[in-house]
């Protein structure tokens, strides 16, 4: 297995006339950079957003190191938006239990502690 992400006929709907990524295929290998190209608008955010697991696609398939996205994948996979996604009312205790429920190894004692 060469590829570190494969991915077939991915598409993410909003409904019929808002379709951020439209069937798109590729296999992307390991030990290379990169970079996702495009204007606003054309899907970029939304891809990244499936491969770690924030989105789910509305058909098709997203495989990285051989395994579909999830609990494993989360691993190997980290995203840093340009704004954050978080509610403004939520509490650090919320924040936290997200946190530990999205991320198996998540060190709520050491998030703690940086607090």
């Amino acid at each position: 297995m060469n590829e570190l992400i494969e991915i077939e006929g991915l598409t993410k709907a909003y409904d019929s006339k808002n379709i951020a990524v439209n069937n798109i295929s590729l296999k992307l290998p390991r030990g290379k950079i990169i970079g996702l190209l495009g204007p606003n608008g054309s899907g970029k955010t939304t891809l990244i957003k499936m491969l770690n697991g924030l989105l789910t696609p509305t058909q098709g398939s997203i495989r990285i190191n051989g395994q579909e996205v999830g609990v494993a994948s989360k691993a190997h996979v980290a995203y840093l938006p340009d704004r954050t996604y978080l509610a403004s009312n939520q509490k650090i205790e919320e924040i936290l239990d997200y946190f530990c429920d999205f991320y198996a190894d998540f060190a709520r004692d050491k998030a703690m502690e940086m607090l």
